[in-house]
């Protein structure tokens, strides 16, 4: 039975002690190209899980690389040389807060940097000392759907506990808009590491990963196609915390190692999905959304599946590592989706072997994986990063149409492990100290019909970037995309049907971002974009937006912040998305489509060491209605409003 988040506030004091004394503002300013990670309407909810397990599991700052400190959101390349120049002058940290007087950093290298950092070695990290966080978030809907049979309150509470010696636990509860208490998500886990050659032992909730993501998955990227928050290489058993209710394994896994370079895994899941099931007891496809309703009530644990698989690999130290994975899923019933070029059946088995390596400065890896019945997915890379920080990556993939592996993550257009093929190449220079270019290319295909793409599809994305560090005190970013698809001649789609030639498809967007510090408690920041968007049909819609916002912070444990937004679209075509921060550790990027104004504000105390509380209130006034593309139609001066609070607890 789901537990009250009540229950989780009365234990509190009992569980909770000092940790995060001095956690900083991570989420205030995110690198302009995380945008361009997210789908339509995503929260971010799997990014901002990753950066809370790089914050239990920190960097050593005597020993952390380039490429590792233009991972961390907000850093900038100025404070990332400041850091490794400090190195090669001979110094050592020994606290994190040394940040604040090297050269070349100051209060926002230490802000951006502190909550994914350590200094000194393990024990000033607190890996030797007990570590719990806890959080606590509510959001509120406004107008709320009277035909759900829950509030429209969104509420999620997270327990964290890591004990020393390698003993961790944790539990999450998360209720979505419209659902009943009862039917909310309930997680946990419990994990303990260094037990003899038993590396890790973890029972509950966890997502497993291994190799470039073709079995199983891999962790969210802060860039696209650059690098990873988590482990690029080998193996990695990562807690499940986010509040993704689809991506995660529920059972036990266990990784053993020998003699320091041959590690091995064994883990196996039995769980519950929700599904649509029909008179004749087939699935015929995943339930993905929330409970919210009584139709989706039904259907919510109507499809079982069990998993058992293992893991090997050989690591040898600074050379390269070398694994295989393989697993077996079958479910209690037949599995028939709506579309015939997708997985069907019973059963799933996949394996495949991957590779990666280092000489001198260039990298190597790639991996190759199988489903039963022959069906193969690939994928390659190769990156050369210079010493001083100058990067080339060039990727290939090539996704047959029918590897549709339910538990893989792929990278690319579509973002699936399926009917895909393409080349990509990412560029980083950084001409002189203060300034960053990237250019990122994209050449894809979709050379078979299906549900998502009816008449083979071709096409090329393309983006550059630029960051540079005003001398009065601020950043200045640059981003030019463009992305075209031609629809190929084709005889027939994917449901047999004759067709010919499609059309032309494209997107353009420009978009220029501006902050800059006024003193040591008010900071400004602009933002401009313009979008032009090409339809299949030969229309072509426009958007623009510009926005900008301020935060002032009169008291060191106070903070207030705007942030407002005016749009203009010709349609749904041209919709816009404004990064919001929201609350601590929440991501957001609302569409924007029509005419109207989108702002927020929040205000943020800590009343104490041990707490940090969190307010922000939010709205969308359209001044019309918009006709054309849109999915759905709407009345004209529509409000939407939302409430969130959020509170992060801990105790001494």
């Amino acid at each position: 039975m789901a537990f009250p988040p009540l229950l989780t506030l009365i234990l509190l004091p009992v569980l909770v002690q000092d940790t995060v004394a001095r956690r900083a503002d991570f989420d205030e300013r995110f690198p302009i190209e995380l945008t361009g990670e997210l789908s339509d309407d995503a929260d971010g909810s799997a990014l901002m899980e990753a950066l809370d397990w790089r914050q239990l599991h920190p960097y050593d700052l005597n020993s952390i690389t380039l490429e590792e400190l233009l991972s961390i959101p907000c850093v900038t390349l100025s404070g990332a040389q400041a850091v490794l120049a400090f190195r090669a002058d001979g110094g050592t940290f020994r606290f994190p807060d040394q940040l604040l007087t090297i050269g070349g950093g100051g209060e926002r290298l230490y802000r951006a940097l502190v909550p994914f950092v350590c200094a000194g070695g393990k024990s000033s990290c607190g890996s030797a000392r007990r570590r719990v966080l806890f959080r606590a978030r509510g959001i509120e809907d406004s107008p709320s759907d009277p035909s759900t049979p829950g509030s429209p309150l969104r509420f999620t509470s997270r327990l964290v506990v890591e004990e020393p010696g390698g003993l961790e636990a944790g539990a999450l509860f998360a209720k979505g808009a419209g659902e009943r208490t009862e039917e909310a998500l309930v997680s946990g886990y419990a994990s303990f590491r260094g037990l003899g050659c038993v590396t890790e032992l973890l029972a509950g909730d966890y997502e497993l990963e291994s190799g470039q993501g073709l079995v199983l998955w891999r962790g969210p990227t802060a860039v696209r196609n650059s690098w990873s928050l988590r482990p690029g290489d080998g193996l990695a058993i990562a807690p499940h915390r986010s509040t993704d209710e689809t991506r995660f394994l529920r059972g036990m896994a266990i990784a053993v190692s020998v003699i320091g370079k041959l590690r091995g895994a064994l883990f196996f899941s039995d769980r519950s999905y929700g599904a649509n099931v029909d008179s004749g007891g087939e699935a015929t496809g995943f339930f993905r959304g929330e409970y919210s309703t009584a139709v989706s009530v039904a259907k919510k644990d109507a499809l079982r599946e069990h998993v058992i698989g293992v893991r090997a690999e050989y690591s040898s130290p600074g050379a390269f590592t070398a694994g295989c994975t393989a697993y077996r899923a079958s479910f209690d019933r037949s599995f028939t989706p709506a579309d015939r070029m997708r997985f069907s059946g019973n059963r799933l088995e996949a394996w495949g072997a991957d590779v990666s390596g280092k000489v001198g400065l260039l990298s190597l890896s790639g991996e190759c994986a199988f489903l039963k019945g022959g069906a193969h997915a690939c994928v390659g890379s190769m990156t050369l990063v210079s010493a001083a920080g100058q990067m080339l990556m060039i990727r290939c993939r090539d996704y047959q149409p029918a590897y549709d592996n339910l538990h893989a993550s792929g990278e690319g257009d579509n973002g699936e492990t399926r009917n895909e093929r393409g080349a990509s190449a990412a560029l980083r220079l950084l001409p002189s100290t203060g300034i960053r270019l990237e250019c990122y290319v994209d050449a894809f295909e979709h050379p078979w019909p299906d549900a998502r793409t009816p008449i083979p599809r071709r096409g090329i994305e393309m983006a550059m970037s630029g960051e540079t560090v005003i001398p009065s005190g601020g950043t200045l970013s640059v981003r030019c995309a463009r992305k075209s698809s031609y629809e190929q001649v084709a005889a027939e789609d994917a449901w047999g049907r004759e067709v010919r030639s499609g059309g032309k498809t494209g997107e353009d967007h420009f978009r220029c971002e501006a902050s800059r510090r006024a003193g040591k408690s008010v900071a400004f920041s602009t933002v401009m974009e313009y979008v032009r968007a090409l339809e299949a049909g030969g229309d072509v819609l426009h958007g623009v937006l510009l926005g900008g916002g301020i935060v002032f912070a009169p008291l060191p444990r106070v903070s207030c912040d705007a942030r407002f937004s005016l749009f203009h679209t010709d349609g749904y075509g041209a919709r816009l998305y404004d990064y919001e921060s929201g609350l601590p550790g929440q991501l957001s990027l609302p569409p924007l489509y029509g005419r109207g104004l989108r702002w927020y504000i929040r205000l943020r105390c800590r009343p104490a060491l041990w707490a940090d509380i969190a307010i922000r209130y939010a709205a969308t006034v359209k001044e019309a209605s918009v006709s054309g593309t849109e999915p759905f139609r709407e009345t004209p001066a529509m409000c939407a409003a939302q409430i969130g609070v959020q509170a992060d607890i801990s105790l001494p």
